[in-house]
């Protein structure tokens, strides 16, 4: 784990990106912690990586889908959070509401609607608001944690990357889907 932002060079001097905390987002981030409020220099930054794909289960279930919602560390080196290293964690399933489960067609239909168009992407926001409200006070004010090395840090958390596929980028940043900006 990287506890702090790292540059990282190569024999050629060149920049090297390896892990999460090596890129230059995490750097601003402890730039702006350290020198924002004093109340917080000196704290970790922990930005927390998610992701979700909406995925459909077929057996036993009547091909309902779901959205499953994975947490990680982002301090958590890259090859640590790859599978079976118990580096993300499901945290959530997402609401996926349907018009009627019985017919394709009918939900179909309801795609078109502007009213069930609003309410979707307000369950989506409104879940996820949910889920990372017990986060929100640890993002301004620093939280002491015992970390994995067994050391206490002050920690400040932050909503880092969502990984997700084109559908869930339009639902996540509420833009038009199919549209392209000039």
């Amino acid at each position: 784990m990287d506890f702090s932002p790292k540059r990282v060079f190569g024999k050629a001097g060149k920049r090297q990106y390896r892990d999460f905390m090596s890129g230059n987002w995490a750097w601003s981030q402890a730039d702006i912690i350290a020198t924002e409020d004093p109340t917080t220099h000196g704290a970790t930054f922990c930005p927390i990586i998610t992701g979700s794909d909406k995925t459909t289960v077929s057996v036993a279930t009547g091909q309902n889908e779901y959205y499953p919602l994975y947490i990680s560390n982002g301090l958590v080196h890259n090859n640590v959070r790859r599978a079976h290293r118990n580096a993300v964690s499901l945290v959530a399933f997402l609401a996926v509401p349907k018009t009627n489960p019985d017919t394709f067609l009918a939900d179909r239909e309801h795609e078109d609607n502007a009213k069930f168009r609003k309410f979707r992407r307000q369950l989506f926001h409104t879940s996820l608001n949910f889920i990372f409200q017990s986060l929100k006070p640890g993002m301004t004010t620093p939280e002491v944690t015992l970390c994995a090395d067994g050391h206490y840090r002050r920690i400040i958390y932050g909503l880092g990357p969502y990984i997700a596929d084109y559908p869930e980028q339009v639902l996540l940043s509420c833009v038009v889907q199919g549209w392209c900006p000039k």
